[in-house]
């Protein structure tokens, strides 16, 4: 009878400290871009990418490196959206059609090292199509 006691108490407090990474995991990584778009895609160590789909425990699990999403240019602002990260544009630059912001944000922890400057949010202009990614966006846009 008192084994059994004993069995249970490390039983709860295995499924408390399971429950409990759960949550801190969840909460480290929340949907950065959850104010811009429905889906966005995800960048995983495993997968390039998973494409078009919602935010779920997929990508919690799995190592999320990134994210990324798509919304037409009419529905954004730059400047809001420079005041909604607390960010800060690093450089710009321009290929072809495509205009590229590059910016740092203190509320984005991943980051990425880019000509010697600490870079976490990556907005392109192209066409009309707004693309945002954290830290890059990788993969075409």
């Amino acid at each position: 009878m008192e084994n059994d006691k004993k069995i249970w108490k490390k039983m709860y407090i295995l499924w408390l400290g399971l429950l409990l990474a759960a949550l801190l995991m969840f909460y480290n990584n929340q949907p950065i871009f959850k104010d811009y778009a429905e889906k966005s895609t995800a960048y995983t160590v495993r997968e390039a990418s998973q494409e078009g789909v919602q935010y779920a425990c997929f990508e919690i699990v799995n190592a999320k490196i990134g994210e990324s999403c798509s919304l037409a240019a009419e529905d954004f602002s730059l400047a809001e959206c420079i005041k909604y990260f607390q960010a800060e544009i690093i450089f710009t630059e321009t290929a072809g059609s495509v205009t590229n912001y590059y910016l740092y944000s203190p509320v984005i922890r991943r980051t990425k090292t880019l000509r010697g400057e600490k870079i976490n949010l990556h907005v392109a202009f192209d066409n009309g199509r707004v693309v945002m990614g954290s830290p890059l966006i990788y993969g075409g846009y």
